[in-house]
């Protein structure tokens, strides 16, 4: 347990973060990890308000860490665009 950071003990101690603290370590606004938690049906508990983002608080939520990273990979696909079948010509042109 020599080389163990905090950061790392609090996962495996706890495995619960709020919707605010994933913003932060994602570089995301928290309205948009709220956006992803409620598309990919994250179980999530209330757990106050967020004043983050500028505007109107947003509920804050708690969500197991693992599960938030998990539902994101399990919905990830490649965002590769097709090859051009007209030979690279815009419009048909």
């Amino acid at each position: 347990m020599a080389n163990i950071s905090a950061i790392n003990i609090r996962r495996y101690v706890m495995g619960m973060v709020s919707s605010e603290s994933l913003a932060g370590s994602l570089g995301t606004s928290h309205k948009q990890v709220k956006k992803l938690i409620l598309e990919y049906n994250i179980r999530a508990i209330p757990s106050g308000s967020s004043y983050l983002d500028p505007g109107k608080p947003q509920r804050m939520v708690l969500v197991d860490e693992d599960s938030f990273h998990g539902g994101l990979m399990l919905k990830a696909k490649e965002l590769r665009r097709p090859k051009d079948t007209d030979g690279g010509k815009k419009n048909g042109k």
